[in-house]
């Protein structure tokens, strides 16, 4: 997320238009409160009370947005911090905000329309995978804001046509599939493959658990004995206790050293479990390096089984590590899939997302009070169960 709100952001500023990225002192602040108040039996508003008071307190210190320290971001962006709730002071009547993550839409419904500010939701994720995640409190948490998402009448877009569909099976009406995960692919590109070096397979690693790592790390670790040519590496967040496994790891990367990364490597890995318009993946394809991934919302709108990718079941250690296996043992399979890749990515360059969002964007602005959008019913129906 937050390279996508770093890119649009600049994109926007480098067209003539004003951006603005709000950002929370803490991050998912909701569901920290959610969570606080089902283990403790506290009332909501008792645990919202009790974490504010212990966060925002008198040791209450203001940070920088991570966005500037993680990517490259156009200094003309405007950045604003906020402790609980985003707020509409410093704000022009005409302004419109995009809101990721929606849990925030209720608060901002508060105060925001009121001022003639519009807001637009994005949903970046399959809501339906999300609610039969195996947590049992991040199932309930999704329940909870699934139910109140379907009484908020605001214009709302996904980032793939699977995750639309989802949403709309719960009930929650979407306008639009933005690809807003698109790359830049001027600075993701090919370069020449090194003739005689070994096979550099390299593993997208994430914290998060629906981006998959310990199912990435558990297709990968036979590999050092069964197939020790081969070198593995890691980028992003990798958890302390599978660093082990890598001849390299990166670490968190973006820019042009993000882009060695991957052009250095011949196999890129992204194992997630599920999610929205995935960047890492359409990032290798760009760069020319194989991909190896799983059949998760958005992937599936550029990566193509055999004709430019291998993919598998989310969760699948066995197949993902048999994927990698075959591209390590078939030359001529890598090559042709690295070149396909090439050609699907540049049907998905950044001014695709960019001119997507423009245009739903003048809609929102021109339609906003003929839709009568910027309301929250009040009903008792509920969200329908997860599986």
């Amino acid at each position: 997320m937050t390279r996508i709100t770093a890119d649009t952001a600049s994109a926007l500023v480098r067209r003539g238009i004003p951006a603005t990225v709000m950002y929370p002192a803490v991050d998912w602040w909701d569901f920290k409160c959610f969570a606080a108040s089902r283990a403790s039996g506290w009332s909501a508003r008792k645990a919202r009370a009790v974490l504010g008071f212990e966060r925002f307190g008198a040791s209450f210190r203001r940070r920088p947005w991570i966005g500037r320290a993680r990517h490259t971001v156009d200094p003309r962006v405007r950045t604003q911090e906020y402790g609980i709730t985003p707020s509409a002071q410093g704000w022009g009547p005409e302004e419109i905000t995009i809101v990721h993550p929606p849990y925030l839409i209720p608060h901002l419904l508060r105060t925001l329309p009121h001022e003639g500010i519009k807001l637009i939701g994005a949903l970046h994720m399959n809501l339906e995978r999300a609610m039969a995640s195996a947590s049992p409190i991040t199932r309930a948490w999704y329940r909870h804001w699934v139910a109140r998402e379907r009484l908020i009448d605001i214009p709302r877009y996904t980032t793939s046509l699977a995750s639309k569909e989802a949403a709309e099976r719960l009930g929650i009406p979407v306008h639009r599939v933005i690809h807003d995960g698109c790359v830049d692919l001027d600075l993701f590109r090919p370069a020449p493959r090194r003739n005689g070096a070994p096979l550099q397979v390299l593993l997208y690693c994430e914290t998060n658990l629906q981006k998959g790592q310990g199912v990435g790390v558990e297709a990968l670790t036979p590999l050092r004995a069964t197939h020790p040519e081969i070198r593995l590496s890691s980028v992003g967040n990798v958890l302390p206790r599978h660093e082990k496994l890598f001849h390299r790891n990166y670490g968190y990367l973006h820019g042009e050293s993000l882009v060695r990364a991957i052009q250095e490597s011949d196999i890129f890995v992204y194992p997630s479990l599920y999610d929205g318009f995935p960047a890492p993946p359409l990032q290798a394809m760009a760069c020319g390096t194989a991909l190896v991934t799983t059949r998760v919302e958005g992937v599936e709108e550029y990566a193509l089984h055999e004709a430019n990718a291998l993919l598998c079941l989310p969760g699948d250690s066995a197949q993902l590590r048999g994927q990698v296996i075959r591209l390590a043992q078939e030359p001529q399979l890598r090559q042709r899939l690295q070149a396909k890749a090439v050609e699907a990515a540049r049907a998905f360059g950044l001014e695709r997302g960019i001119g997507e969002l423009l245009d739903f964007l003048q809609v929102v602005y021109e339609g906003w009070s003929t839709h009568g959008w910027g309301k929250e019913r009040h009903d008792d129906r509920r969200a329908p169960a997860s599986s």
